[in-house]
């Protein structure tokens, strides 16, 4: 019974761990963020995290006429914003 006791306690804590780690590694921010849509081409690299929002530097290409850079972006589904929030 103690053997039963301590391997379903393992089994337990062990996939706690996976989830808590799995749960870290998915919150890592990409290092390049590029694509296409509609509107043209965009290419953004890592600039910080901060509060479990990721933050890049972007550039646009081939945007098609009558847009903008921003347009791409929000196509894309970043959200614009000035500068990082908080100290990284």
């Amino acid at each position: 019974m103690k053997s039963l006791k301590l391997r379903v306690g393992l089994l337990c804590l062990t996939t706690m761990l996976v989830l808590g780690l799995s749960n870290v590694i998915a919150a890592a921010c990409a290092d390049v963020e590029a694509g296409g849509n509609a509107y043209g081409d965009y290419d953004c690299r890592f600039k910080a995290a901060c509060g479990g929002w990721c933050y890049y530097e972007c550039t646009c290409s081939n945007v098609f006429p009558g847009h903008t850079c921003e347009d791409v972006l929000e196509e894309a589904g970043f959200e614009m914003v000035q500068s990082v929030p908080c100290n990284t």
